[in-house]
């Protein structure tokens, strides 16, 4: 059995963009993964950061990375949807660090 590993779409443009001869599928998700990139750096870092500092699986660090939620109201759904509930604080803390990663 294969382990799954998540990928975020900055970690996807990364590993497309360094790529020299894409194929026309390649290109196209290229292409695509361009429109919605909202961070750019050290992904890797960033989503074990999120893992360790908030205590999140692998799976919601990336999306949290992919969709770079802005407000408690953006966020909320995301957590809630793999059943992890934040205090006041800790989300307070975990949008200001994405708003971080954004800049």
């Amino acid at each position: 059995m294969t382990k799954k590993e998540y990928i975020s779409i900055p970690e996807v443009f990364k590993i497309l963009s360094e790529k020299k001869d894409l194929s026309e599928s390649e290109a196209e998700n290229l292409g695509y993964v361009e429109r919605f990139l909202k961070i750019k750096g050290d992904v890797s870092r960033m989503k074990k950061e999120l893992q360790e500092k908030f205590s999140l699986p692998e799976e919601v660090a990336v999306k949290l990375l992919d969709l770079v939620p802005k407000t408690k109201e953006e966020v909320t759904p995301i957590l809630s949807t793999y059943k992890i509930l934040l205090g006041e604080k800790d989300l307070n803390n975990l949008l200001d660090y994405l708003q971080e990663l954004a800049e």
